[in-house]
C-alpha cells in the first residue's frame, strides 16, 4: 500500500507510526510545509526526518508559488476562519502531492489544517483517492473562551461539516470526540475510535513501575516532602483550559481534611499560574505544601507521577489527556474531570473517580475521598495498569493499519461496483 501522510509533524508522536508502516513493507510518502532552507516553492526529498528512512517527501513553502494568484480569492475569503492560512493554496498543494505520488490512500494527521482542504477537494470531485482524517481535540472542540479549540462561526461550521461529510473514514481518539463528530453530521459508520500511543517505549514505564518505591523516595526527598505524606500530582501546560485553578480552589478543603497532604504542581511556568492559580492559593492557605517542578522531560516525568498516590486531571476541555495514561502506566490512579476523553477509560477500568468539569467542590470531595482510602488507592493503582494496553505503539499501529486496509478495500469495492454499473 502506498500511503500519503499529510502534515505528520502536526503531532510529534506520528513519526514512529510512519516508520512502522515503512518497516512492514508499505510505501510511505509525505507532504509537509517548510520555510527555512527553501530556495524555491517546492523541494522533493528522498527521506523525511532521518536520512535513509525511505519516505519520499514533498516539502513546500506556503508563501511561494505562482499558483497563489489563482488561489487568492479562496485564500482571502477564508483567511480568518482558516487561522490565517491559505485554504485555496493548500488545496492546490495537496492535489499536486497526490498527482506526484499517486498514493492508494491519503491520511491527515490534523483534522483541521489539512483535513479541511483535503475534504473540500473530495467535495468538489478533485480528489479520488480514499481519504482518512484524525481528530485529536482542538480541531473540532469549541472551547475558545478557555483558550482551547476554535470558535464556531457560521463559516467555520460550514467548512468543518462539509469536509467531515466527504472524508471516507474518521479517526476519533476517544468517545467524546466521536460524539463531537456525530454532532457535526458525521456518518457513525465512518467513525473509528483509535487513541494515540504512549509517549515512550513500554519498557521505560515498566522500569519506573518496578522501581516505584525508589522513585517515590527520591522525588519526595528532592522536593522536601515527607516520605509518608499523602501526595497528589498535576502535570500539564498549566494554562486556563487545564483547570488547575479549580484544584487551587479545592486545595484548602483538601488540606483541612488531610493536613499531611502535599501537591506536586508539575509543568511549565505558564503566565496563567501567576494570573489565575497562585492568587487563589496565596489568598487562602498559601503555597507551603505546593512544590513546583517546572517542565519535566523523559523518565523524570514518569518518576514524578509515580511519586504520588493520586494524579489529578481537572481539565475543562480536552481531547484525550495522555498524562492520565502515563500515570496509569506507572501505577498512579487519577481523579479526572468528565471533560477529558480519558475519563471513559478511567470509568471503564475502575481506576479512579470522574467528576463534573468546573465543579471545584466536587473535585474537592473526590480528592478528599480518594486520599482518605489508601487501600482503595492501591486497588485503583493495580487496575489502572490494564489501561495501557489500548495505548501501546503496537496496538495503535495495528488498529490504524486495519482502518487503512478496510477503507481502501471499501473504496475499491465501490469503484468496482460503479465500473460494473
Amino acid at each position: 500500500m502506498r500511503i500519503l501522510f499529510l502534515h505528520p509533524l502536526g503531532w510529534r508522536g506520528e513519526y514512529p507510526i510512519l516508520v512502522e508502516f515503512r518497516r512492514r513493507g508499505h510505501e510511505v510518502c509525505v507532504l509537509e510545509e517548510r520555510r527555512e532552507g527553501m530556495s524555491g516553492k517546492r523541494l522533493l526529498a528522498a527521506h523525511f526526518l532521518e536520512p535513509g528512512d525511505g519516505m519520499r517527501t514533498l516539502w513546500y513553502h506556503p508563501g511561494r508559488g505562482a499558483e497563489r494568484v489563482l488561489t487568492l480569492p479562496v485564500d482571502r475569503l477564508f483567511r480568518n476562519t482558516f487561522d490565517g492560512r491559505k485554504l485555496g493554496h493548500r488545496m492546490w498543494v495537496i492535489r499536486e502531492a497526490v498527482r506526484r505520488f499517486a498514493p492508494d490512500l491519503v491520511y491527515c494527521t490534523d483534522g483541521f489544517s489539512y483535513a479541511v482542504p483535503a475534504g473540500l477537494l473530495k467535495r468538489f470531485g478533485l480528489l479520488d483517492t480514499p481519504l482518512i482524517a484524525s481528530y485529536i481535540g482542538g480541531d473540532i472542540l469549541d472551547c475558545s473562551h478557555m483558550g482551547y479549540g476554535r470558535r464556531r462561526t457560521p463559516q467555520l461550521d460550514w467548512l468543518m461539516r462539509t469536509s467531515i461529510r466527504h472524508i471516507d473514514a474518521l479517526r476519533a481518539l476517544c468517545d467524546s470526540l466521536a460524539r463531537a463528530l456525530l454532532k457535526d453530521g458525521a456518518d457513525p459508520a465512518r467513525i473509528t475510535q483509535i487513541p494515540i500511543q504512549i509517549g515512550a517505549p513500554r519498557e521505560i514505564y515498566e522500569a519506573v513501575y518496578a522501581e516505584r518505591a525508589q522513585a517515590r523516595a527520591e522525588v519526595r526527598d528532592r522536593l522536601g516532602i515527607p516520605r509518608d505524606a499523602r501526595v497528589l500530582v498535576t502535570l500539564s501546560d498549566n494554562y486556563l483550559s487545564k483547570g488547575i485553578q479549580d484544584l487551587a480552589r479545592a486545595w484548602p478543603g483538601v488540606l483541612a481534611a488531610h493536613p499531611d497532604a502535599w501537591w506536586i504542581l508539575a509543568g511549565p511556568d505558564n503566565p496563567w499560574m501567576a494570573e489565575g492559580i497562585f492568587p487563589l492559593l496565596d489568598a487562602s492557605v498559601g503555597r507551603a505544601r505546593v512544590r513546583l517542578t517546572g517542565r519535566l522531560k523523559g523518565r523524570e516525568t514518569y518518576a514524578h507521577l509515580a511519586a504520588a498516590e493520586l494524579n489529578v486531571n481537572p481539565t475543562l476541555c480536552e481531547g484525550l489527556n495522555m498524562v492520565t495514561v502515563d500515570a496509569a502506566a506507572v501505577g498512579t490512579p487519577t481523579i479526572c474531570s468528565d471533560a477529558a476523553g480519558i475519563a471513559d477509560w478511567v470509568l471503564r477500568h475502575d481506576c479512579g473517580l470522574v467528576y463534573a468539569a468546573g465543579d471545584a467542590q466536587a473535585l474537592e470531595r473526590s480528592v478528599i475521598e480518594a486520599l482518605g482510602q489508601r487501600e482503595r488507592l492501591a486497588a485503583w493503582g493495580a487496575r489502572c495498569r490494564g489501561m495501557i494496553a489500548d495505548f501501546t505503539a503496537e496496538s495503535v499501529f495495528l488498529r490504524l493499519a486495519d482502518l487503512f486496509a478496510r477503507t481502501l478495500h471499501s473504496a475499491r469495492l465501490t469503484e468496482s461496483k460503479d465500473g460494473n454499473g
